[in-house]
């Protein structure tokens, strides 16, 4: 991210915070760092590949539901 994009992104959460009536006193380089930090945690999402979404169909949809949000929550965690 660049300085800009992260200027825009700090007024926009600036500006979200004040209609909301809340009033943060961080600093630039206090949002970029801490900005930085959670983005170096951050990793590329993992999908699942047709057939393992198939291994996960069911002919109910709940079921079908579940067993897809428990084999990404595997993949991604």
């Amino acid at each position: 991210m660049t300085d800009t994009e992260f200027l825009k992104f700090a007024h926009e959460a600036d500006q979200s915070a004040h209609n909301r009536r809340h009033v943060y006193a961080f600093t630039y380089p206090q949002l970029k760092r801490a900005f930085e930090a959670v983005a170096a945690h951050e990793r590329e999402w993992v999908g699942l590949t047709k057939e393992e979404a198939a291994d996960c169909w069911s002919t109910e949809a709940v079921r079908t539901w579940h067993a897809i949000e428990t084999k990404l929550k595997e993949k991604n965690t």
